[in-house]
Formats: structure tokens, C-alpha cells, sequence
């Protein structure tokens, strides 16, 4: 399997894909740089890296947002906003490492808004699978 993960079916952009030994499914897009992916079992994390460039993905468990990460060109994740948990007492947080240590801080702006974006076009119904 390759660094960025190995795509098990491609159909209409919409596919599963393996990275780490977990398998996403995307389910949504919103513009041509957000995709919302979940995890088909288990526990969820962001994926370490993205097939595509400077790509936003949405992680969900159990239908709500988990996770939004954040890549660079190098396909490489940059930031990751936490939801379902605090750190040092602040949900949700933004991380700027893998491993989640170190420096975070609060949402920006920025933040906020794509965060109210996935958030009112998942409320709308607009997931392509089911509900």
C-alpha cells in the first residue's frame, strides 16, 4: 500500500479508500476541495494524508462532524479541529501536528464558518448516503 493509501473502488467519485489500515467512504462533497468521508467501522480518525492535494475532509462518527482536517500540496495533514473532545477543557480545538500534542488553540474564524458550512449542509439532508 502506498504512502497516501490505496484506493479499493473508484465509482463516479465516489470511493473507499484504505490509509493506515482504515477504510473511508466518501459520502459528500461541498465545492471541489471538501469531501466528507467516514469510516465504514470501528473508532475514527482523521487520515494521516490525503490522495489529493490541499484537500478539506470532513471526518463523521455516528452522522456528525469528528473531525475536519486539513492537507497541504504535499498531501500531508497540516491541521486537524477536533470536536468530540477537550483538551485542556476547550471543544472543540485545532491541532497543528499529528500527534495532537504541543500547540493548539481555538477555532478562527475561518474555522467557524466552514465549520457552520459542513454543519448546515449536513443538517439540509444533502448526504448521499441515506437519511
Amino acid at each position: 500500500m502506498g504512502g497516501r493509501g490505496s484506493f479499493l473502488n473508484v465509482n463516479n467519485n465516489n470511493f473507499i479508500f484504505k490509509e493506515g489500515g482504515q477504510t473511508y467512504l466518501t459520502v459528500a462533497e461541498i465545492g471541489k476541495d471538501i469531501k466528507i468521508i467516514k469510516k465504514i467501522t470501528g473508532s475514527v480518525k482523521a487520515p494521516e494524508f490525503s490522495h489529493t492535494e490541499s484537500r478539506i475532509y470532513a471526518v463523521l462518527q455516528k452522522d456528525k462532524i469528528k473531525h475536519i482536517a486539513f492537507y497541504n500540496e504535499n498531501h500531508e495533514q497540516i491541521k486537524c479541529i477536533d470536536f468530540n473532545h477537550s483538551h485542556k477543557g476547550l471543544i472543540p480545538h485545532v491541532h497543528y501536528n499529528l500527534n495532537h500534542d504541543g500547540y493548539f488553540s481555538s477555532l478562527s474564524e475561518d474555522d467557524k464558518v466552514l465549520t457552520k458550512e459542513i454543519n448546515d449542509f449536513l443538517e439540509k439532508g444533502n448526504k448521499k448516503y441515506g437519511k
